[in-house]
């Protein structure tokens, strides 16, 4: 009613003069402009559509719209549609690309509000709107490309999946850039919105990151040895990316595991269990000497090592159990001793051959 008001008022002062109407005009001017009439709505679209000619189709709705739609020689088709309720502008375009893409057409945008009507298969040629994240301007059938960045998985080995999941019509596209490990998607928006969650999704399955388990008893680049020969069988048909990977620190004798939560809580679990184990029946060790030979220190270290078992079992009270087990052997070829010991019995052996 703010309008009308206004419009009266205007109308009773007529008979006060010329002067009181210039005055007031300006002020109706602005209320038109700054306002808008209380019973303005949406505009509302219906479709009533028998056999008729695509081309024909397309025309009118270009004519609702108010938009320029190109259309190449080739375009031809029957339209039969009818819609029982009232649509907004944007629903009547979502019906006009659904319709479309029934008939195997898409829509790309351009310039000035044109629209060009493509053969499906040849859509993704063309120049079409560059959607980011978030981005809730295009949806439906809508022809858009889309730039989706990874970080846990390799793109190489993500994009031939996606492509199973493109369209059958071929107005699709996912193109990998290795350099960037990022996807390009190209297609109908729903579409890429789908694969963007389905990526997404096995980025976040691939999350992968480091943690450091110190070790109490057995040597680093042993447990390490032991994990790679345990997981190399069981990872040959994964990914490069989503196998773990193991790496011995011998200067803090601790063993770094890479891998997701799940890999990384298995291989915790094991190492502890390994390591454990080494308390009680010892480790193995190789000692490579720069100035003695191997072969003359073998009887030297078996006799400290009988002594420091000897003197460990008996005050354990374990005397004669054999439980200690101590091997001292010599590599002539690379001059170096292998040793396997107790934790404690072998740091003993250590500073005698050092």
């Amino acid at each position: 009613m703010f309008w009308r008001d206004i419009t009266l008022s205007v109308w009773r002062k007529k008979t006060t003069g010329l002067k009181t109407k210039k005055r007031l005009l300006p002020l109706v001017l602005a209320a038109a402009l700054c306002s808008s009439p209380v019973w303005a709505e949406e505009a509302t679209f219906t479709a009533n559509f028998k056999d008729t000619d695509l081309k024909s189709f397309i025309e009118t709705v270009g004519a609702n719209l108010n938009k320029t739609i190109i259309m190449g020689p080739g375009v031809q088709g029957k339209v039969s549609i009818r819609t029982m309720t009232p649509l907004n502008e944007r629903q009547y375009y979502q019906l006009f690309l659904n319709l479309l893409e029934a008939q195997g057409y898409a829509v790309v945008p351009m310039e000035n509000d044109v629209l060009k009507v493509v053969k499906s298969s040849a859509a993704k040629v063309e120049p079409l709107p560059l959607v980011g994240e978030g981005s809730d301007n295009y949806a439906g059938d809508e022809m858009v490309t889309k730039v989706v960045p990874v970080r846990n998985v390799s793109v190489r080995e993500l994009a031939p999946i996606l492509r199973q999941m493109i369209d059958s019509a071929g107005s699709g596209n996912v193109v990998n850039y290795d350099p960037s490990n990022v996807i390009m998607l190209t297609g109908r928006a729903s579409v890429v919105e789908r694969l963007t969650e389905v990526i997404q999704r096995v980025d976040h399955a691939g999350n992968r990151t480091e943690e450091v388990i110190p070790l109490d008893n057995a040597s680093a680049s042993e447990i390490a040895r032991v994990l790679e020969s345990l997981t190399k069988n069981s990872g040959e048909n994964q990914p490069a990316t989503l196998k773990s990977q193991i790496v011995a620190d011998e200067r803090t004798n601790s063993v770094i595991v890479s891998g997701d939560p799940a890999t990384r809580d298995k291989m915790r679990r094991l190492i502890r269990r390994l390591d454990s184990e080494m308390e009680r029946s010892g480790n193995s060790q190789v000692f490579y000497l720069k100035y003695s030979k191997a072969e003359d220190l073998v009887d030297v270290l078996k006799q400290v090592s009988g002594t420091l078992t000897a003197a460990k079992e008996e005050a354990e009270g374990t005397v004669g159990s054999g439980r200690e087990v101590v091997s001292i052997a010599a590599s002539k070829h690379s001059n170096a001793l292998i040793v396997t010991a107790p934790q404690d019995i072998m740091q003993s052996l250590q500073s005698v051959i050092e």
